[in-house]
């Protein structure tokens, strides 16, 4: 009797145990999965670039500036040369002065004294089919001879009318439509021309890549230069699918750079991919669904102490614990203490 009594207490207190860490497991499990934690992951510091070319192209004559120059707002990178382009700029500035002068005076001078000629001729046309009209109505003057005379005069009043619109027309000079024309191609051709400068973007940049040299044929779009913008930073974290549902755009993300752990950056969630990462596109098990990862593109403030390339962890606040297959990722860098 009494090893039975002995049996089953032992038996009483397995089971009382076995129950009190089942509890503490659920415990457990429960605090891990509870959005009330800080959780690290790693990133890298980027930064924007631009890609700065010539639309027309052209022959590298000059470079002002080699790689990793800070260089000012708009400054001056490369200088192109295309002969043939400045040629058809002086062309249509010529045009353009041509069109402004109008006629010159000599042009204006030959033009009345034809006018005044012929109104001197169609005068004595006149007056011959008058006196020959008078003549053929005493019967001493031929029908031919009037009929001529007459045609001749209607002839030379037509020329002196044409003659002295062209003369008004000089007079009143090029018309302003075919001013605006050709001041408009000037405009043209002058944007053309300053595509053959290459510059930098209205802000501060860096002058990252610089692939051609003096005397390189540039054709139209090619990339002459490549710049990044170090007061544009940002960072892309890569979080699991689990976090989706507590994060959205706008929300504050700190950032510590693994260098200087003493400085902290306030940064923005930017953007969240809809798409997932580093996993086939048709996912069928849960198992792949938990493996998934999404970029978070977060932006950063201009910092003296941020740099492209940098390492920094984001603390990523109220969301659950990633899954063992992301912990073993790379990518976590652990727990902060629970807030």
């Amino acid at each position: 009797m009494g090893k039975f009594v002995k049996e089953r207490l032992a038996m009483g207190w397995s089971r009382w145990v076995g129950g009190l860490l089942s509890t503490a497991l659920l415990v457990s499990c429960a605090l891990n999965s509870a959005p009330d934690r800080e959780h690290l992951v790693s990133g890298t510091v980027e930064c924007d670039e631009v890609r700065v070319a010539s639309r027309y192209g052209g022959r590298v004559e000059k470079l002002f500036a080699c790689e990793g120059d800070d260089l000012a707002p708009s400054a001056l990178i490369a200088e192109l040369s295309a002969p043939e382009l400045e040629a058809r700029l002086q062309q249509a500035r010529a045009a353009l002065d041509e069109a402004t002068s109008g006629p010159r005076p000599e042009e204006i001078a030959s033009a009345k004294s034809e006018w005044e000629a012929l109104t001197a001729e169609l005068e004595y046309a006149r007056n011959d089919a008058r006196r020959l009209r008078e003549l053929y109505q005493q019967g001493t003057a031929a029908k031919a001879e009037l009929e001529a005379a007459e045609s001749k005069a209607a002839y030379l009043e037509r020329s002196a009318e044409a003659a002295r619109k062209r003369y008004e027309l000089l007079l009143a000079g090029t018309r302003s439509e075919r001013i605006e024309q050709a001041r408009a191609r000037v405009a043209e051709l002058e944007a053309q021309c300053a595509e053959l400068r290459v510059t930098a973007p209205p802000t501060s940049a860096t002058l990252e890549q610089l692939p051609v040299h003096r005397g390189d044929v540039v054709a139209p779009n090619q990339e002459v230069a490549v710049l990044t913008l170090p007061d544009s930073l940002y960072v892309r974290f890569y979080v699991p699918a689990t976090w989706l549902s507590f994060l959205s755009v706008g929300q504050k993300i700190m950032v510590r750079p693994d260098g200087r752990p003493d400085k902290v950056a306030e940064g923005m969630i930017e953007q969240i991919a809809r798409s997932a990462e580093f996993t086939p596109r048709n996912v069928q098990t849960d198992a792949d669904r938990i493996e998934q990862v999404y970029a978070v593109k977060v932006r950063l403030p201009a910092e003296s102490w941020l740099r492209a390339g940098m390492t920094v962890v984001g603390q990523f606040q109220h969301v659950s614990v990633p899954p063992p297959e992301y912990r073993k990722s790379g990518r976590y860098s652990g727990v902060s203490a629970q807030r």
